[in-house]
C-alpha cells in the first residue's frame, strides 16, 4: 500500500503541536511533541525523494523520446533524401552523435531494414549518386 509522504508530515506537524502533558507546568507534551517532528521530517524526506524519482523518470523518458526522434531523423534523411547535400546533412548528424559517444548507427540501421529490408538498410549510409550509379549500373533483369 503506497503511502503519501508529504500527507503523513502534514499530520505529524499538526498532531505535534496540540499534544497536550498531563503535568500542568507545561502544556505540550515535549517528548510526544519531538517524536511528531521526527517523523514528520521522515515522511518529507521520504516525499522529497519521491518528487526527485518522479523528475529522474520523466527526464529520462523525455531523454529517450528525444533518441528516438533523433534516430528516425536521421535514418529517414538517409533513406529519402535525393540530393547528395541533404544525404550529408543526415551523416554529419549521426557523425556528430558519434563524435561525443552517443553512437546511433544500429538503431539507425534497425529502423531502416524494419522499413525497408535488410538489403536496403545499410545502403542508405551511401551518398544518393552512389546509389544512382550502382542502380543504373546493374544489368536490366530481362
Amino acid at each position: 500500500m503506497s503511502t503519501g509522504h508529504r500527507a503523513e508530515a502534514e499530520r505529524h506537524l499538526s498532531q505535534g503541536a496540540f499534544v497536550s502533558s498531563p503535568e500542568t507546568q507545561h502544556p505540550v507534551d515535549p517528548v510526544a511533541t519531538d517524536f511528531h517532528l521526527r517523523m514528520a521530517q521522515v515522511h518529507a524526506t521520504l516525499a522529497a525523494g519521491e518528487t526527485g524519482a518522479a523528475d529522474v523518470a520523466a527526464y529520462r523518458h523525455t531523454i529517450q523520446t528525444m533518441r528516438f526522434a533523433l534516430i528516425r531523423h536521421i535514418a529517414d534523411g538517409l533513406a529519402h533524401s535525393e540530393s547528395d547535400e541533404a544525404h550529408q546533412h543526415a551523416r554529419g548528424l549521426a557523425q556528430y552523435l558519434d563524435s561525443v559517444g552517443l553512437n546511433v548507427d544500429r538503431e539507425v540501421d534497425a529502423h531502416n531494414e524494419e522499413l525497408f529490408g535488410a538489403a536496403y538498410a545499410h545502403a542508405v549510409w551511401e551518398s544518393p549518386s552512389v546509389r544512382r550509379a550502382k542502380r543504373d549500373a546493374e544489368p536490366l533483369p530481362f
